[in-house]
């Protein structure tokens, strides 16, 4: 992932998934809009990245000439394209509104150990921590009350940020052991 953009479709999945809500009604929150129409059940989530975790592993991989070089260091010439890949911790904070939204909530408790999502889950390289104590943040809307509830899930996710590094910037070095075998190269 570069973009936190690219996981909405893949959190609007995940939650539609564990809390059996049909996708068209998991929206993502905070954009603006009037809320959904009708009294039937239906989410909002907000995804929050938290921080990065652990040791960054690094992909290098060649790519085209980004600048143009000295002739006199021949054609065959490519920069390489860096990843850094980290895992990151985000909370993704779920709202659950109208009748339905207490048996949703509690879905969520379990919802890791359920076939398709644990499937999902390995399938789009997301680990699930926990979930949170489901809030009841029921109140009165027009003379009645809606149903709200609301709880966090904690994931592992794993973040990438790809750059450019010139060729220039680097050389090969290779180390011959007194045997004639190469002991270190990079």
């Amino acid at each position: 992932m570069e973009t936190i953009e690219e996981m909405y479709p893949i959190f609007q999945q995940l939650i539609s998934l564990a809390t059996k809500i049909p996708l068209d009604r998991v929206v993502l929150a905070d954009q603006g809009r009037t809320p959904l129409v009708g009294n039937d059940l239906y989410a909002t989530y907000n995804p929050i990245p938290v921080r990065a975790y652990g040791q960054t592993r690094r992909k290098r991989e060649f790519i085209p000439v980004i600048v143009e070089t000295d002739p006199a260091l021949g054609n065959d010439w490519q920069d390489l394209r860096e990843t850094a890949c980290t895992s990151m911790v985000f909370l993704l904070s779920v709202n659950f509104l109208n009748a339905g939204a207490a048996t949703a909530a509690m879905h969520l408790a379990n919802a890791n150990f359920v076939t398709p999502v644990s499937d999902y889950l390995f399938h789009n390289k997301i680990a699930w921590r926990f979930v949170s104590n489901r809030r009841n943040l029921t109140g009165l809307l027009q003379a009645g009350l809606q149903p709200r509830y609301q709880a966090d899930i904690h994931l592992f996710i794993e973040k990438t940020v790809s750059y450019a590094l010139l060729r220039a910037a680097g050389f090969d070095i290779q180390i011959r052991e007194r045997d004639g075998t190469y002991g270190l190269s990079g």
